[in-house]
């Protein structure tokens, strides 16, 4: 489970693939644009959660609750009518009471500010910027795929049942609260696999944070964090936006396993696990930039993505697959040339079917899978009306989305 976890790894897929011989995860990348439509089957898919930003907190980690020093309450005079403060567009405008400092430029000893609770994004989430085109607003996400923990420890991710691929298999024990356990965004534990889009969506909705019900991450939630990441110059292989290829995560199936994730977040963490054996936190070869790379794509293992805000997310492309919440039917689906479900660069497909271009593709055009935006497996056959759900971001086997 992932809120908002999808950027343009965007990769469509059918059950059939989702069940090859060793669980392959229908080796697509998680590339920037890499989708894949699937059946509503148990699949290897965990998912993100997001939810509305909640008003009690910040829109972003800098903006602060402040409170006055009592210590010096007798140096203020008191409004008693409300002011409306609305802050360009910070939401929801409310009105708040004015306190008055006759002599405030002159005197200010009597006067004085303190944080309250430090940063006001909650732990184990992130604030992603919204972007009208997709008709989002800042909203929280899930930092880290979605892991099961016992209720009674929710700051530890759970390790067992074990699939066999190091995932949390949620279809031998279901993650949820008759089953003493909660889904979580925690570093620790492995990611919650062998689900299907429905119980993605009602264990998304169990989760509470800053006081709201969460959501499985939309289509165009994922569409958001796909933009934002493409236009930051440090996802970059080679330190610029659209140099080198998108960092692509754990796609390289070494080790053929999901992997779990590392509490820091920079440097060679950032890669952490993805070592051939799978046992090293920092692995010395991490891509960061134009360090220890070349312009293709072998050795793009790194794992976490930055924001336009700072905020730092793992695992949108690689490890597993996410589910989305949104659904088509094969029919409706984008496709190039002749229609029948086949993997398609971006750059190749002349019909969108009833999405449109920016539900699908990264904001470049010329973005293809050799700059790490992956690519898509859809149909468009006009008889096709079983309804699929959005997979987005590919998984630990991925490469050959990428190259």
């Amino acid at each position: 489970m992932v809120l908002v976890k999808e950027v343009y790894f965007y990769m469509w897929r059918i059950k059939r693939y989702l069940f090859e011989p060793r669980f392959r995860f229908s080796r697509f990348q998680f590339n920037l644009a890499a989708l894949l439509f699937a059946v509503f089957g148990f699949v290897f898919a965990t998912y993100f959660a997001a939810i509305k930003l909640p008003f009690v907190f910040a829109l972003n980690d800098t903006t602060k609750t402040w409170t006055f020093n009592t210590a010096n309450a007798g140096n203020y005079t008191y409004d008693s009518a409300l002011v409306t403060v609305d802050d360009s567009g910070a939401r929801p405008v409310t009105g708040v009471n004015k306190i008055i400092n006759p002599a405030f430029s002159s005197d200010t000893s009597s006067w004085s500010l303190a944080a309250v609770s430090g940063s006001t994004t909650p732990a184990g989430w992130v604030i992603v910027p919204g972007n009208s085109t997709y008709s989002t607003t800042d909203f929280l996400a899930m930092k880290y795929e979605a892991k099961c923990a016992a209720t009674s420890d929710l700051t530890t991710g759970l390790i067992a049942p074990d699939s066999g691929y190091h995932t949390y298999s949620d279809s031998g024990t279901p993650c949820t609260a008759t089953n003493i356990k909660g889904v979580v965004s925690v570093a620790s534990g492995y990611p919650i696999a062998n689900i299907s889009q429905t119980n993605s969506i009602a264990r998304c909705a169990a989760v509470t944070v800053a006081g709201g019900a969460a959501h499985l991450i939309t289509n165009n939630e994922w569409m958001t964090v796909a933009r934002n990441a493409e236009a930051q110059a440090g996802n970059w292989s080679l330190g610029s936006v659209g140099s080198g290829y998108l960092f692509a995560g754990h796609n390289d199936n070494a080790p053929a396993l999901a992997m779990v994730a590392s509490t820091t977040d920079t440097g060679n963490n950032a890669c952490a696990y993805t070592d051939t054996a799978g046992t090293t936190e920092a692995p010395a070869n991490c891509p960061t930039n134009t360090a220890n790379n070349t312009s293709g794509t072998a050795g793009n293992q790194k794992r976490v993505f930055t924001l336009s805000n700072g905020s730092y997310v793992w695992d949108v492309a690689g490890n597993v697959w996410e589910w989305t919440n949104d659904t088509i039917q094969g029919k409706d689906q984008p496709t190039s040339g002749t229609p029948g479900f086949n993997w398609r660069e971006f750059t190749a497909l002349t019909t969108y079917g009833t999405l449109t271009y920016d539900k699908v593709r990264p904001l470049a055009t010329a973005y293809d899978a050799t700059y790490g935006v992956g690519r898509i497996y859809s149909d468009g056959t006009v008889s096709n009306t079983t309804v699929y759900g959005f997979l987005r971001g590919g998984g630990w086997g991925d490469v050959h989305l990428t190259a």
